[in-house]
């Protein structure tokens, strides 16, 4: 009987692309980070190699945060959404009418400026500050008054202990701030 080619290749069992192994490469796998070319293996030698591989293997930890960040939106270009100045936003049910939006209450280098959130207002006022504020300033403050406030200098004040935690909460949240 006279198969056709295209009848007669799909007919064709694939190997397994495992050395010394005869079964049926049913499973495909990829053979680098590009996922364009790929091994093919049998059930067991697939299992094998996904417990053995690792798409980051080879970057440092900041490619991988990259990558990360970078898959999230599909790898795709994005821009900042500002919707509080859009002069385009319709917001028939007044989700947004009380919000006003400060734009001068942090300033980093070279003159950029954020959007500042109740929290950071408040995080500001614990710290004994007043916006704008930069980073310099916040470690000034921070230092002075956890040195009024640490537990071990007040004797395991509790009141004075709950004043050194909201310090440091202030802290870390306008630090993290100024590093994003």
């Amino acid at each position: 009987m006279n198969t056709p080619k295209s009848t007669e290749n799909h007919l064709k069992k694939r190997n397994c692309d495992h050395p010394g192994c005869p079964e049926e490469g049913s499973f495909k796998a990829p053979k680098d980070r590009t996922l364009r070319s790929y091994y093919w293996f049998c059930l067991k030698h697939v299992q094998e190699y996904n417990k053995n591989w690792n798409y980051y293997a080879g970057l440092s930890s900041e490619e991988i945060e990259h990558e990360i960040r970078e898959d999230i939106v599909g790898h795709r270009p994005t821009w900042k959404v500002n919707f509080l100045h859009s002069k385009r936003l319709k917001d028939p049910f007044h989700f947004f009418e009380n919000i006003t939006p400060s734009k001068t209450s942090f300033s980093k280098q070279k003159g950029k400026t954020f959007l500042v959130t109740p929290r950071h207002l408040e995080a500001i006022k614990t710290l004994k500050l007043s916006p704008p504020v930069t980073l310099e300033m916040v470690k000034k403050n921070y230092k002075i008054l956890a040195k009024r406030y640490h537990p071990d200098i007040n004797g395991g004040n509790k009141q004075s202990e709950e004043i050194f935690k909201e310090i440091t909460q202030a802290y870390r949240l306008l630090c993290k701030v100024f590093k994003d």
